[in-house]
């Protein structure tokens, strides 16, 4: 797939984040992939599981943290009217090769049932454009999703 946060994180050198910042960058990955999940208006149970599965290997967190960071995204996502302020975080902590990354999880999330459908598809354009990646980059990560889930 790609690096894990925490090779990233342990590979700069010029910037130490601490546990918060951390917790930080994994509160706003969950945010984003349980957006994803929220698209069609609800988030599924193997859909939670699976966003909380890739936020506790990617970011080197415990199953229960991970469930539960999960679990408060999906209740924060109820009220969410905007993404802008979590995409803007994201694209300030993290450099193109890790946006991709995120987008790849997100990905994963949305292709989890199978299908896209045009709801999921336009919110994925919608995130690939206001985290600046490419289109061709996003259309790459969406491969290496379905590959990941074994839809491929």
């Amino acid at each position: 797939m790609f690096k894990t946060v925490a090779q990233w994180l342990k590979s700069d050198n010029t910037q130490k984040l601490e546990a918060d910042n951390v917790d930080e960058l994994a509160g706003l990955v969950t945010a984003l992939m349980v957006e994803a999940a929220l698209a069609d208006g609800t988030v599924a149970t193997d859909e939670a599981a699976l966003t909380a599965n890739v936020i506790a290997r990617q970011f080197g967190l415990g199953a229960e943290k991970a469930r539960q960071m999960t679990n408060e995204a999906i209740e924060q996502g109820k009220d969410r009217v905007e993404l802008h302020g979590l995409l803007r975080r994201l694209r300030e902590q993290s450099d193109y090769e890790e946006r991709l990354g995120v987008l790849e999880m997100v990905w994963m999330v949305v292709l989890a049932d199978g299908r896209l459908d045009h709801i999921e598809a336009q919110l994925m354009r919608r995130l690939a454009g206001l985290l600046f990646v490419s289109d061709v980059d996003s259309g790459l990560a969406a491969q290496k999703a379905k590959s990941n889930l074994g839809l491929a």
